[in-house]
C-alpha cells in the first residue's frame, strides 16, 4: 500500500470531502451509491454473496445494503482501524482483515457471486495486482461477476484531484486498458469497458445521459467488469 490507512481511517472520510470539494459537492455518499447503482443494473440475478475487496471504511456497504437487501455483503481490508468503523456503521456486514492473497483462501470458504472493486488497485503494488486478481478469481462462483472502478487518467479535472490529494500521494493512476489486460489475463470472460460520473449531480436524467455516453472516455471514473 502506498498510504498507511490505519493512520487515516478516522479522517479518511474528511479528506475525501475536502478533495472533491474543490470542484463538486462534497457529499460523498452520492459517490459511494451511485457506484453501487450500476453494479444492480448490469447484474440479471440477485448475488446470494457479495464482497467488496478494499472496503475501507464501509461507505459503500451501506449502499450494498439498500441495493441489494436479500444479499449477504462481506467487506475485506488490510486497514484493522478501517474496518473497526465499518463495523461500528455498518453491523450487518461481515468484515475481515486481509492482509495476503493466501488469507482469502484461509478465511472464505464459499464463493462469492459478486466482487466489488472501487478505487483500490491503485493503492497496492503494481506486482502484486495480478496476483491478487488471480486470488479473487478463485473466490468467485461459477458465472460470478467482478467489477472494478478506478479514477480515469483522460479527465483532467480527475487527474488534478488525484495528484493533488493526501489519500492518493505516491500511488499512480491506472488506465482503463490495463484495468481490462488484468482481468482478460486471470482468465475473465465477457470483459466490459464503460466510462461514467460525466456529472457530480445525481439523478434519473444525469444518469440517463451517462449511459448513453458510457463508451467516451471523458468520465471522472471508469470501471471494467466481466465474469468468471
Amino acid at each position: 500500500m502506498n498510504t498507511s490507512f490505519d493512520d487515516i481511517a478516522k479522517s479518511y472520510d474528511k479528506a475525501l470531502e475536502d478533495s472533491l470539494g474543490k470542484f463538486c459537492n462534497k457529499d460523498i455518499s452520492l459517490f459511494a451509491e451511485y457506484k453501487v447503482k450500476i453494479v444492480a443494473s448490469k447484474l440479471s440475478q440477485t448475488p446470494a454473496n457479495i464482497l467488496e475487496f478494499g472496503c475501507g471504511t464501509g461507505r459503500n456497504n451501506l449502499f450494498m445494503k439498500k441495493w441489494f437487501p436479500e444479499s449477504n455483503i462481506y467487506g475485506c481490508d488490510i486497514s484493522e482501524k478501517s474496518l473497526e468503523i465499518a463495523m461500528n456503521t455498518n453491523p450487518d456486514v461481515k468484515y475481515d482483515n486481509i492482509i495476503t492473497p493466501e488469507d482469502l483462501f484461509a478465511q472464505y470458504k464459499k464463493p462469492f457471486d459478486c466482487i466489488f472493486i472501487s478505487n483500490v488497485l491503485h493503492h497496492i503494488p503494481f506486482d502484486e495486482h495480478q496476483t491478487w486478481i488471480a486470488a479473487l478469481y478463485k473466490i468467485l462462483s461459477n458465472e460470478g461477476s467482478i467489477f472494478v472502478f478506478e479514477h480515469n487518467p483522460y479527465n483532467p479535472i480527475t487527474k488534478y484531484i488525484f495528484n493533488t490529494s493526501d489519500i492518493d500521494k505516491g500511488a499512480v493512476m491506472l488506465k482503463p486498458s490495463y484495468c481490462h489486460n488484468l482481468l482478460k489475463n486471470a482468465n475473465f470472460t465477457k470483459l466490459k469497458r464503460e466510462y461514467t460520473l460525466f456529472f457530480p449531480w445525481r439523478n434519473s436524467f444525469f444518469e440517463f445521459v451517462e449511459q448513453m455516453f458510457c463508451w467516451l472516455p471523458l468520465g471522472a471514473q471508469y470501471f471494467v467488469w466481466g465474469r468468471k
